[in-house]
């Protein structure tokens, strides 16, 4: 069972979905509820602010906001917090939460005629957000309309890539620590200790949110890393100059992916570099840098 399981999802046999509904079957063998609660969750979605969302499911998005002014005039505009702001409201404002069960992720991208998407922002929020600009905007009489988040497609597929790669990662493991797993697993404490650390470590590694004693002490090191010379030149390429890159490569450095201070020192530095280029008059290229600043959070 576990083995044709690898194997068709591995070669894409079957759809990442089909795969988790699979491997309810050995979670339920093994008797691990990290397993199943995960598997659970993937399959009939999270919980808008659930404690043990991924972070493979939290994908850094601005918000872009609306606001329409005397004589027909409309303007759209990018929302930016300075240093002042709290954690908890620059996690509100930067990412979106892709709670929606896995079969409707994979549907979601299949409708893609484009490269992104976009996500209407509820009115509730639209208003938390215009009360940041009300003086500006009252000061030219302008009225907040809507809100909305880009949703690159590749941002969605890298859910599903992470996901799979973690369950496959998992069953992988599953197998070669028990390779009579199907027909001689044994429910003692030595076994449920191996499964909880082969569980953990695939699936939530270092940022694990559960309360649980992995008996192991698990670190990703360089792996989180961005900073490759392929992005270098991306960078240049969208006008930042050797020393930002520089600067980057220090916060990529210093605060690996992971890391919780990781997304302040970039925003920060996203904002310093946006005013140079805007400054030197390079507009174009603004939109395409925030998108891939947003792939390395």
């Amino acid at each position: 069972m576990i083995k044709d399981l690898i194997i068709d999802l591995a070669y894409d046999r079957i759809t990442l979905s089909q795969a988790l509904t699979r491997s309810k079957l050995i979670a339920n063998q093994i008797q691990n509820e990290t397993f199943k609660n995960w598997l659970s969750k993937e399959l009939n979605g999270y919980e808008y602010q659930d404690t043990v969302l991924p972070n493979y499911r939290k994908i850094w998005a601005e918000i872009e906001l609306f606001i329409d002014f005397p004589f027909g005039r409309s303007q759209s505009f990018p929302v930016v917090l300075n240093d002042a702001w709290g954690d908890d409201m620059k996690d509100m404002i930067y990412n979106h939460r892709v709670i929606e069960p896995i079969a409707i992720v994979e549907s979601n991208i299949s409708t893609f005629e484009n490269a992104k998407a976009y996500v209407n922002i509820p009115g509730g929020m639209v208003n938390i957000i215009a009360d940041m600009y009300k003086e500006q905007i009252q000061q030219h009489r302008g009225v907040a309309r809507s809100a909305r988040r880009p949703i690159g497609k590749v941002q969605l597929q890298n859910i599903l890539e992470q996901t799979k790669q973690k369950l496959l990662d998992t069953l992988q493991e599953l197998e070669n620590q028990f390779p009579k797993l199907e027909n001689d697993y044994t429910m003692n404490e030595e076994n449920q200790k191996d499964v909880q650390n082969i569980v953990t470590n695939n699936i939530y590694g270092d940022n694990n949110p559960l309360n649980v004693a992995t008996g192991q002490n698990l670190t990703q090191g360089d792996i989180n890393l961005t900073i490759s010379a392929e992005n270098k030149e991306k960078l240049k390429s969208y006008g930042v100059s050797e020393k930002e890159i520089s600067e980057l490569e220090a916060i990529d450095l210093e605060s690996p992916k992971g890391t919780p201070n990781r997304q302040s020192k970039i925003m920060a530095w996203l904002g310093k570099v946006t005013a140079s280029l805007t400054a030197k008059g390079i507009y174009e290229k603004g939109p395409e840098l925030i998108q891939f600043v947003g792939t390395l959070m």
